[in-house]
């Protein structure tokens, strides 16, 4: 704005501060491009880097804004008269200025450009970065050639072209910004604002260049021109606007649902159909959480919408009902994660989250068939679904951060343990073999509160080695186990995670934050508890999603021991009559595909042709 007033006034006390504001505008603008290209490309917290280096860029560029304000004959360029500091050239000066917005530039292209290579196969999301990619290419090659030496001086309307048009083009980034916004509608609302900007430039030059012909041909120093075309303007603008968006594809539908749409408050430039947001939500579900694929299916076990591999019957996949209110929509099938490891808490509670807004979304999306002219009642359930998206946006912005909540321990199957979302993959310390210590921890983790004897330790873990070294090598062991327990206490003050008392060492329950074990226990209880159907599938489906395998199934030493095996049949025994309760459910809502995948799978974990698998199976028919 400063540059186009620039050039239609020689008002010198005016173009003192208008020059002023050109140099600071473009002086912040390669940290401005940077704070862009990170909002874009960064989905949740940005890294230490990424912030760090932000806020040198916005320190950097400021102060050059600052000197360019207050010491405006100062020229920070390569070429004299320009500004220099004392032993260094101001050549040297303009240079190093000159490849320190480069640098800027091209870090902004190369966090985008990381973000595009892990969007994976998500449409929107990629449809999105190669747009912010090119606007900020394109901008950044035009700023580039703006103040380099050479074409800046010879050519500068180059840069200023390429600037303009990653203006455009940047239209597109942010309206696919919008949370699960379709490609398609983030498509048309480019469009249309392309060709609206197109129009309105067109316009704006012709009242200008009207007003200025009245002035010399009537001698009238009055904006008559511009007074009548505002009046004009403020009439037709609405018609006009919704006769462009429909040639444009912006109404989709009938005049009933064009209406709906207004009155649910929608803008119709980026409005959508409810169901058209499920497959962008279930694409950015699964890019979150680094799932295999996330797949929607009815009450009657028919796909309705799906992203990257289906999850079918694996046991690892978390399955929650998709529900509205009492309204029963089908089931929401999200995993099995890449990692291959189970569903934290948190997890399921941001996935559960997700679930409310795809029935809700779902259930939105046969009322604008059935209830179109029913504008009221649509507004309010609009409303819910708004509130729910916006919930679900900021729930997963926060869902990359590191969680500081101590361990989680996964034992239903190969034992397995995270801290702050790391994996623990050093047990004991530099002197003491990982895999005793693992099974130390393994023997007092399972004990809990009966603790173990050093004797009994010993004796699994160390039962060829005599007894003096063996005593050493368990102390040892303990000294690194304890290092690994509680990283952030000094040695002499290591002891709390590990107690002992009366013979016996007990693991502090504090030093566990979470584990499979006693999720799947919750689970289960809390599904037998529940009295709504629904709700007990829910709770009975988290502890199924929690089971990879056998108790303690490859920890080091004590998983081969005798001492596990009655827990472990228990465990076992527990997840067959869970199977066995969640197939009747299942069945009872005539859901038999689900079922039948509940009966195979209790087969699977009792490992033996169990005759009451046999019987449901063979009562669900051939097409179970």
């Amino acid at each position: 704005m400063a540059i186009v007033i620039e050039r239609l006034t020689n008002e010198a006390s005016i173009l003192r501060p208008l020059n002023a504001i050109e140099d600071a505008a473009a002086f912040l603008l390669p940290a401005g491009t940077l704070h862009i290209a990170l909002t874009l490309a960064v989905e949740g917290r940005r890294s230490r880097l990424q912030q760090g280096v932000l806020v040198a860029t916005y320190l950097l560029c400021g102060a050059m804004a600052l000197g360019a304000i207050f010491f405006p004959d100062q020229q920070f360029a390569v070429s004299s008269p320009h500004f220099s500091l004392p032993g260094i050239p101001g050549e040297v000066f303009g240079w190093a200025w000159v490849g320190a917005r480069i640098a800027i530039f091209l870090a902004a292209v190369l966090w985008i450009s990381a973000a595009l290579g892990a969007a994976g196969d998500d449409r929107a999301r990629r449809r999105q970065l190669i747009a912010a990619l090119a606007t900020v290419g394109v901008g950044a090659l035009g700023g580039v050639i703006r103040f380099l030496p050479g074409p800046a001086d010879t050519d500068p309307w180059i840069g200023v072209s390429l600037v303009t048009v990653a203006m455009v083009l940047a239209a597109y980034a942010v309206f696919s910004q919008g949370v699960f916004l379709a490609p398609e509608v983030a498509v048309r609302a480019f469009r249309y604002s392309v060709i609206t900007g197109v129009v309105i430039t067109v316009y704006v030059a012709a009242l200008i260049g009207a007003e200025r012909l009245a002035d010399r041909t009537l001698g009238i120093d009055l904006p008559i021109v511009t007074g009548l075309a505002l009046v004009i303007t403020i009439a037709l603008v609405d018609p006009i606007t919704d006769r462009l968006r429909r040639v444009l594809g912006g109404a989709q539908g009938d005049a009933a649902s064009d209406r709906l749409l207004r009155a649910l408050g929608q803008d119709i430039l980026t409005a959508q159909r409810p169901e058209r947001a499920i497959e962008p939500a279930l694409a950015r579900l699964a890019r979150i959480f680094a799932l295999s694929g996330a797949a929607i299916s009815d009450p009657t076990g028919e796909q309705l919408a799906a992203h990257g591999e289906p999850p079918g019957d694996d046991p690892l996949a978390l399955r929650i009902p998709l529900r509205a209110d009492d309204d029963y929509r089908g089931v929401v099938t999200f995993g099995p994660k890449r990692s291959q490891l189970p569903f934290t808490q948190r997890e399921v509670e941001l996935l559960s989250m997700a679930a409310a807004y795809l029935a809700a979304s779902l259930r939105l999306a046969e009322q604008h068939e059935a209830q179109a002219e029913a504008l009221t009642a649509l507004q309010v359930e609009g409303a819910a679904v708004a509130t729910r998206q916006s919930a679900l946006s900021d729930a997963l912005v926060q869902a990359r951060a590191p969680q500081l909540d101590g361990l989680h321990v996964f034992s239903l199957g190969p034992l397995r343990a995270e801290r702050n979302g790391t994996p623990v993959h050093q047990w004991g310390g530099a002197k003491a073999g990982t895999r005793q210590a693992e099974a130390v921890f393994a023997f007092l983790f399972d004990r809990g509160e009966r603790g173990a004897a050093k004797d009994e330790m010993i004796e699994l873990i160390w039962p060829d080695v005599e007894l003096e070294r063996a005593d050493l090598a368990f102390h040892r062991t303990l000294g690194g186990l304890r290092s690994t327990l509680e990283p952030g206490r000094p040695g002499r003050d290591r002891g709390a995670a590990i107690a002992f008392h009366n013979d016996r060492y007990r693991l502090d329950p504090g030093v566990v934050h979470w584990s499979d074990v006693s999720a799947f226990e919750e689970g289960v209880a809390a599904g037998s508890a529940a009295s709504d159907p629904i709700e007990a599938v829910q709770h009975l489906e988290r502890a199924r999603s929690l089971y990879r395998g056998d108790y303690l199934d490859d920890c080091p030493f004590y998983g081969d021991s005798s001492y596990v095996e009655e827990r472990r049949e228990l465990l076992r025994g527990r997840m067959v009559d869970l199977l066995m309760i969640l197939s009747e459910r299942y069945l009872q809502r005539a859901d038999r595909a689900a079922a039948a995948a509940c009966l195979r799978q209790a087969n699977l974990v009792a490992g033996e042709e169990l005759p009451t698998v046999a019987a449901g199976l063979s009562r669900l028919g051939s097409s179970a």
